[in-house]
């Protein structure tokens, strides 16, 4: 036995006699943090703790189908969404361990045809941590008008459509962005390198970590036994259909002892047909160019070192937090729209680790309120560097802040420059005049750390409003948008039957509902084009080809 494995193993045998039970006031702390909004008879969740490689709570509430009133208990299988990805990491490692691929390996040694402009190297390392540049599918069928879970799409068909893409969001290991095509590509190779399909390779390895109820959904037909089906809140409980056989960067569906099997093993390090080195490097960053190792995060949680990953395919929601040094994960899964579980598995660290942490989580108020801003001057869009925006507005005398994908909310003051959401005042929003950047709000939450937008001033002295309006072609996805002028610096933009409106932030800069669009122009100042991005594709181009 290798060293390291030696002293794994003899630390974890004193942690076993060093396991700290929950007192009953944490273990009642902890069943209302999950219970809070699990109502009697509505859909629900599955919480499990292990501290010192022991499981030291476990808790279900709820019902798996409300039809049946199946509760959720122990063999209830959650889909654990982009959970999963570690899993599709520990299987790539796996063939590196035994020597049949390397993360080194430009992925064009598997897809020949793939992005063939690209004359820089794209690893497998870099479809790992997100540093390929590589645009996310699910986004890129959203351009199409396609929305991916109302379709029977496979991972086939995800290859198909990046074969059809010529460009990258940016040049391979320069930038992190998250995009699940990675993943959906490393199935491939994982298949072509193990001769079986994604899915009978890792059966094989769920079945060697003791995870038996867990597997990956490749075919919509046939999900297994004991699945918590998944609901909506829109004032009743809605489900849907499951009808997509994409697999691989999501779509796991487990229990939660097998999710627990798992943690165990990595506080143990004890899973006999893996080797020591194997667990080790699958819980490490990949390199120094993101944070994001072998499908997990990594940071610090108050303070403290941690690990973790969040997965959420419609109501469905998942997540895990692992604070290594003190010996502590936290697993959980629901298949309900009124809950998140990432909150509720650091709200949950903070009742384990109340004497550990010496942080605040986040700050969730300006360390101190300035002067009142008249609200006229707070109106207005506001963004971050990456193009999420904020948009102030007037309405019925009430300052309102508009987001996309998300419904309007109203905004109290509450002293001075700081404002919060009228229905839930944690939510707060402080303005600040900067001389170098101008107006700015910073966004305070409980949920998340702050963060700060600066308002676009522009002059918009002698612009010509309707140069833009047009139809605009992109030929990788076979799409035209058709922009008109709506009036004021306002625009439609419309694709087949789904119309989006938006306006003008900037000269020749428009936000549409999620869309962040740069318009193009020739030497002459014509525009020939616009680049429109989102939240995970970056400046895909579309070119004008019809005057208005």
């Amino acid at each position: 036995m290798k060293t390291f494995s030696l002293l794994f193993l003899l630390f974890s045998c004193a942690a076993h006699l060093l396991a700290q039970p929950l007192t009953p006031e944490q273990s009642a702390a902890i069943d209302q943090l999950l219970l809070a909004d699990i109502p009697a008879g509505g859909p629900g969740g599955a919480l499990g703790i292990i501290r010192n490689g022991e499981i030291i709570y476990i808790r279900y509430a709820g019902l798996a189908d409300l039809d049946t009133q199946r509760p959720i208990d122990a063999s209830t299988r959650f889909n654990v969404a982009s959970n999963a990805k570690q899993f599709t990491a520990l299987a790539v490692l796996r063939l590196v361990e035994a020597g049949q691929l390397s993360l080194e390996d430009d992925i064009r040694k598997y897809f020949p045809k793939l992005f063939p402009a690209i004359e820089a190297p794209i690893t497998i390392a870099q479809l790992i941590n997100h540093t390929s540049g590589i645009r996310d599918v699910y986004n890129l069928w959203s351009f199409q008008g396609i929305t991916w879970w109302k379709k029977t799409l496979d991972n086939d068909a995800a290859l198909a459509l990046l074969h059809r893409q010529r460009d990258l969001n940016f040049a391979p290991g320069s930038q992190y962005l998250y995009s699940n095509s990675n993943y959906l590509l490393l199935t491939h190779i994982v298949a072509q390198v193990s001769g079986q399909s994604f899915r009978a390779y890792t059966d094989q390895l769920f079945q060697d970590l003791g995870m038996t109820a867990t597997r990956f959904a490749d075919d919509h037909r046939d999900l297994g036994p004991n699945i918590a089906r998944p609901y909506f809140n829109f004032d009743t409980w809605t489900t849907f259909k499951w009808r997509t056989d994409l697999h691989g960067d999501g779509a796991l569906f487990s229990t939660l002892p097998d999710q627990l099997a798992w943690e165990l093993a990595l506080q143990r390090g004890e899973a006999p047909k893996f080797s020591d080195a194997l667990l080790s490097r699958s819980q490490q960053i990949l390199n120094a160019s993101s944070d994001y190792g072998f499908g997990l995060e990594h940071g610090r949680y108050r303070g403290v070192e941690a690990s973790w990953h969040n997965g959420s395919t419609g109501p469905w929601d998942a997540s895990f937090l692992r604070l290594p040094a003190q010996q502590l994960s936290i697993v959980a899964s629901d298949n309900s729209g009124k809950f998140g579980t990432s909150a509720l598995v650091r709200a949950v660290a903070d009742v384990v680790l109340a004497d550990v942490f010496t942080q605040a989580a986040y700050p969730t108020a300006p360390s101190e309120v300035g002067p009142e801003i008249p609200v006229e001057k707070l109106l207005g869009t506001y963004l971050t560097d990456n193009g999420f925006a904020f948009k102030f507005k007037l309405v019925d005398s009430n300052l309102v802040l508009e987001r996309n994908g998300r419904n309007d909310v109203v905004l109290e003051l509450e002293a001075g420059n700081v404002y919060h959401q009228k229905f839930d005042p944690a939510f707060k929003q402080e303005f600040t005049w900067d001389a170098a950047q101008g107006m700015q709000v910073t966004a305070y939450y409980r949920a998340h750390a702050p963060y700060t937008l600066t308002r676009a001033d522009v002059d918009w002295a002698g612009y010509d409003y309707e140069e833009l309006a047009g139809r605009y072609h992109n030929d990788e996805l076979k799409v035209s948008y058709q922009i008109s002028h709506l009036g004021q610096g306002r625009y439609a933009l419309k694709a087949g039957k789904n119309q989006r409106e938006g306006d003008l932030y900037g000269r020749d800069r428009l936000l549409v509902q999620g869309y962040n669009i740069r318009f193009s122009r020739n030497a002459a100042g014509e525009v020939v084009g616009l680049l429109v991005s989102d939240d995970r594709v970056r400046n895909l181009w579309f070119a004008k080809v019809l005057r208005r």
